[in-house]
């Protein structure tokens, strides 16, 4: 199986302390099964822009250019085949009355166009859509 990373899950590795589980899930995968969405970058970039000039700030800029650079080839930009992937997706989910966030959308709808499971905490946000879905913070 291949997964595709949410922002979440990205975002708890670099965390003091990530959480075990995560971690474990992490090192039980190889490199050539995980890909990121390009709106995860996006959503990532925007979140350190929004901080304050610090050594934080500097440090998650670092470990950005690095994620970019580690995933080259696995990062998944947003198509054509994805707008229509997103469009479809979108409709069905809509017309039940449960739409989704912009970004947790376009990223489900990269997962589907290119057949991933989706790594996420945030279960919730994506339960309407056709997807598989894990949670490596639960401990089944």
């Amino acid at each position: 199986m291949k997964y595709l990373l949410d922002t979440c899950f990205l975002s708890e590795l670099v965390k003091s302390t990530p959480e075990q589980a995560v971690l474990s899930w992490m090192g039980e995968r190889t490199e050539t099964e995980l890909f990121v969405s390009a709106m995860t970058i996006a959503e990532i970039g925007r979140g350190i822009e929004r901080l304050a000039a610090s050594r934080r700030q500097i440090e998650l800029s670092t470990w950005l250019q690095q994620l970019i650079v580690g995933f080259e080839s696995r990062i998944l930009d947003f198509t054509v085949e994805t707008a229509s992937v997103w469009a479809h997706m979108c409709a069905n989910v809509e017309a039940k009355g449960k739409p989704m966030a912009a970004f947790d959308s376009i990223i489900a709808a990269t997962a589907l166009e290119h057949g991933l499971a989706l790594v996420t905490r945030n279960l919730r946000d994506f339960t309407h859509a056709p997807l598989v879905l894990i949670n490596p913070w639960s401990v089944d």
